[in-house]
């Protein structure tokens, strides 16, 4: 069986994203507000909450950083490498927690070499409609031999 074609996509900044980094942002700080606290202590949690929104946008919304993730190459083996906002290369594999939806993708993977999985958001807003449909299909379809064994309608 012939595999099919790795997908390369470049991500886009997101409208989506930062609208809903700020409804969030927002949201935790009115509940922050209704709690009981000092004066100082909201001030310093809008603070913390501020610089966290701050980071987020830039880094997932806006797609720029050191940290954020640029581009991506997906194999039907589950093979994922990414561009990274500095210009480097990381490499890894999909993990099975990932999630594909029409609306929201998420993508779990762990790097090589590393003790923890990350996770790579991405919304329709951020790559062609047909980049994000050929994502999304080789997300749910591609399978790694090396976990799951070889499909059952392959002796």
């Amino acid at each position: 069986m012939r595999l099919p074609p790795a997908v390369h996509v470049t991500l886009a900044a997101s409208r989506r994203a930062a609208a809903l980094i700020v409804a969030l942002a927002a949201c935790t700080f009115v509940a922050v507000c209704m709690l009981p606290v000092e004066p100082a202590v909201l001030a310093l949690s809008f603070v913390v909450l501020a610089v966290w929104a701050g980071d987020r946008l830039v880094v997932i919304a806006l797609r720029r950083g050191p940290r954020a993730v640029t581009a991506l190459w997906l194999t039907a083996d589950r093979l994922l490498v990414v561009r990274m906002g500095h210009g480097g290369l990381v490499a890894g594999h999909v993990r099975s927690s990932s999630y594909v939806g029409a609306r929201i993708t998420t993508i779990v993977w762990r790097p090589d070499g590393a003790l923890r999985s990350r996770a790579l958001l991405i919304l329709p807003d951020m790559l062609p409609r047909d980049d994000f449909r050929r994502l999304r299909v080789l997300l749910r379809y591609g399978r790694s031999d090396d976990t799951q064994g070889v499909p059952a309608s392959q002796p």
